[in-house]
């Protein structure tokens, strides 16, 4: 909806007016900040993650980021982590403040032996500052002051002591003393702003205790898609973090509480009850006047698009269409049932007799993740490679999940505890009834009734030359459905005579590909299946031959625009070892225009650009990434090249493409640019939940999300379709070309949540709709969603628009003509 770009322009007329504006953002969301700051016409430095950061920044600088008039921050730059063996040195930087200012004070100044030269630079520049800032110098005095009242101060000197452990009055006056290193603020802009919501987490230390206010005239700006996720109380933590006072937040928590208990009732009872109606209407008055002055929202329902749906869809229905994709038990091979049954059973026997890992399969049936788990464990079979790889990506993500505060994430890992004795017999009955229906625990997953069902609604939508967005938490199950649908796309191109990007299979993926087989029921041989995508291969071949003869030439000309990176890489002395994975890498991008030697030389450059910019990190090469000089561009092809080739330095099917927490953010780049060709692969793109939902814009060639493994959190829900739902859409392209043709049938955003019937997936859909509906109306003003505002007569279409339009709307005001 234009947040950032808006922002932009503001902290840009801030730094105009004198004045200096800090950008605290997630690290991923960066790129796309420089972006925009790029295209308004100014520079910025790259991205400060942390202590270390600023301090190794002072050795090469100075005191640069100190006069800076933009500084973007890392959410995490707060995170100091003092007390952590090796790096007592950070608090060095206080301690030389103090030892400077008052000269008596001995006790807790001791420095560490380790030290970094930035720490001394930035406490010097600091005290440098104070003699001619008075603002700088009176907190310099009230950071002392407060040092020298420090209980049992001298314990600060022992470095295996607890001290400056979170929280501490040390550290607090550490983290002001780092805010001195960056200088004083007049604007700080948060995005994500509901991120981290505890007073007590590392971005609230950054906000409230590091950086350093110019004064009573500072202001915050908070942007954020999603101020409520959970519940209404939301509404107090992401007002508190703009600097809402207390006393406000009192006056205006009756409206926001009567609001939340009008629009429930008025939900549940709008076509009936005419009480609730009025009540309703008036809440909704009072709770837009009395967040006004602190909220401005630009509504979707706004947005000319969906302005454009709603003219031609019925009354009522919505752009996005929401239907889940369910699997019933009663559906299942006699196989799964047994493990169902079993699964329930050790979820009641309880931890105590069953073990967590059995004791929880209850909740976890339906997503593969639980049952990969326990096949694993129960059965003892040896774990595949990258399998460690994957255990520490689902640790990642269950912390992303438990960041959310209130969030039921943990659900998984509930259990009851039960005595150990004759349970425990029972209980070990009932595994190894669940693992003796699977000899192997990968393949066992190949026929999971989820993932079965899922590759069959993916396979409809890209057999209609759709793309398909997955998002899921865990990765066993995601890798699996990846392997799963391009072993299928793979074995039915052998069977229709479609060349394949492939010149044989591997040892690794004989298992899936015999599962794959069985479910498409046709013969596999190995030794044919080879021979036919040895012959097919040769297709390729001679297509990337000539791309392959397009990017030698260039290179040799160096007639890109970037003409020293493409001197750097003429100057390699494997050039022939990299033409291939470059081919490789450009291919997805110059398919579209054309095939073989049709391909356009403009194309190969635009491909190629596109390619190094999104191999390459922010603040490599030249400084602010501006023309390279001969060395910058050769120290720069170094690092391109590696990651060239551990990307595509081996020929690869990629029907299906999964992106995780180990996931290199180069690799999410390219792919990114892959899967927003509508005529490339990766056809569909499974996404761990913590990768894909921020800083990858997916939207250019798909409008289908599956939610393969469900939230609990609506927001994030909202962050993954909006990797689909923005501006400038396929969807929008789509919708533009029905009308423009006189088409009924008008396409729609596709949500498919994956629900297991009959499992612990019921609870946890009713819980997420439940919290999604509140959300809507708190923030979209929807009173009914889905099929409670379709297929409605003329009577009840009048009503329910009557009430959505009084719904709060923080829509900016136009100036009032004088």
């Amino acid at each position: 909806m234009g947040k950032t770009r808006i922002a932009v322009a503001l902290a840009l007329a801030v730094n105009r007016s004198g004045g200096r504006v800090a950008l605290v953002v997630p690290p991923v969301v960066a790129p796309q900040w420089r972006d925009e700051i790029a295209k308004a016409g100014e520079r910025s430095k790259d991205i400060l993650r942390s202590f270390d950061g600023l301090m190794r920044e002072y050795e090469t600088d100075y005191a640069a980021r100190m006069d800076d008039a933009l500084v973007i921050l890392s959410h995490r730059f707060g995170d100091l982590r003092v007390q952590t063996s090796g790096i007592r040195w950070r608090a060095n930087l206080l301690k030389l403040i103090v030892r400077n200012v008052d000269k008596k004070i001995r006790k807790g100044c001791q420095l560490a032996h380790c030290r970094m030269p930035g720490v001394e630079l930035a406490a010097k520049e600091i005290l440098e500052r104070a003699k001619r800032c008075q603002l700088t110098k009176t907190s310099v005095e009230a950071i002392v002051q407060e040092f020298r009242d420090i209980d049992n101060r001298s314990e600060l000197d022992d470095f295996q002591s607890d001290r400056f452990e979170n929280y501490s009055t040390e550290l607090k006056l550490l983290e002001r003393t780092l805010g001195l290193a960056l200088g004083p603020f007049d604007l700080v802009i948060i995005d994500e702003a509901h991120k981290s919501r505890s007073e007590r987490g590392k971005l609230s230390a950054l906000l409230d205790s590091i950086l350093f206010p110019s004064g009573k005239t500072c202001r915050r700006l908070g942007l954020t898609a999603t101020p409520v996720e959970l519940d209404v109380w939301q509404w107090k933590s992401i007002l508190k973090r703009v600097s809402m006072p207390n006393r406000t937040w009192m006056s205006i928590e009756p409206a926001v509480l009567k609001f939340r208990e009008a629009a429930e009732a008025v939900r549940r009872r709008w076509r009936t009850d005419e009480a609730t109606h009025h009540r309703y209407k008036a809440a909704a008055a009072k709770f837009q006047e009395d967040l006004a002055a602190w909220v401005v929202r630009r509504d979707k329902r706004r947005d000319e698009t969906i302005m454009l749906f709603d003219k031609h869809a019925p009354i009522g229905m919505s752009y996005r269409r929401e239907h889940p994709i369910e699997v019933h038990a009663g559906n299942l091979s006699p196989g799964w049932r047994r493990i169902v049954f079993a699964a329930e059973a050790l979820s009641v026997i309880g931890q105590a007799a069953a073990d967590t890992t059995a004791a929880r399969a209850r909740l976890t049936i339906s997503n593969g993740h639980g049952v990969a788990g326990i096949i694993d464990k129960l059965a003892k079979r040896q774990a595949g490679d990258g399998r460690h790889e994957d255990e520490e990506a689902d640790r990642q993500q269950i912390e992303e999940d438990g960041a959310e505060e209130g969030v039921e994430a943990s659900a998984e890992h509930t259990a009851e505890q039960y005595g150990v004795h004759k349970r425990k017999q029972r209980a070990d009955w009932w595994k190894n009834a669940l693992t003796a229906s699977f000899v192997d625990s990968t393949e066992s997953l190949f026929e999971h009734p989820v993932l079965s069902a899922v590759v069959d609604e993916i396979e409809n939508y890209t057999r209609s030359g759709e793309k398909v967005l997955v998002f899921g938490r865990f990765t066993r199950p995601m890798r699996v459905l990846t392997d799963l649908l391009n072993a299928r796309a793979l074995l039915r191109a052998v069977r229709d005579g479609t060349p394949w990007p492939q010149e044989k299979t591997s040892d690794d993926d004989q298992g899936v590909l015999r599962a794959a087989a069985k479910q498409l029921e046709l013969e596999y041989d190995r030794k044919r299946v080879d021979d036919i995508l040895t012959a097919s291969y040769k297709v390729f071949e001679a297509q990337r031959q000539t791309l392959r003869n397009h990017i030698l030439a260039l290179i040799e000309s160096g007639a890109t625009g970037q003409s020293t990176l493409l001197q750097a890489i003429a100057s390699d002395e494997n050039l022939s070892e990299i033409v291939t994975p470059l081919a490789r890498a450009a291919e997805p991008l110059v398919r579209e225009e054309a095939s073989g030697a049709k391909v356009s030389r403009e194309a190969v450059v635009e491909a190629l650009t596109q390619v190094f910019d999104a191999l390459r990190e922010r603040g490599e090469g030249g400084a602010q990434d501006e023309e390279l000089d001969g060395i910058s561009a050769r120290a720069l092809w170094a690092k391109l090249r590696e990651r060239l080739i551990e990307e595509y330095n081996s020929p690869r099917a990629s029907f299906a493409r999964m992106l995780y927490g180990k996931t290199l953010p180069s690799t999410r780049r390219l792919v990114q640019l892959a899967f927003n060709r509508s005529a490339s692969e990766p056809h569909v793109l499974i996404a761990q939940s913590m990768v894909g939902r921020e800083g990858l814009n997916l939207h250019e060639s798909c409008r289908i999300v599956i939610l393969l493994h469900l939230e609990w959190n609506p927001g994030v829900v909202e962050q993954q379709i909006g990797r689909v739902d923005r501006k400038n859409s396929y969807w929008s392209r789509l919708l533009k070309e029905a009308i423009d043709a006189g088409s009924q049938d008008l396409p729609r955003i596709e949500v498919r949540p994956v629900i297991f019937r009959g499992t612990y997936d019921e609870h946890h859909w009713s819980v997420l709709s439940q919290r999604w509906d509140e959300q809507r109306s708190q923030l979209h003003g929807l009173i009914a969603y889905g099929e409670d505002r379709e297929n409605l007569n003329e009577e009840e279409s009048r009503l329910l628009q009557s009430l959505e339009e009084k719904s709060p709307d923080f829509w900016p005001k136009p100036p009032v003509q004088s």
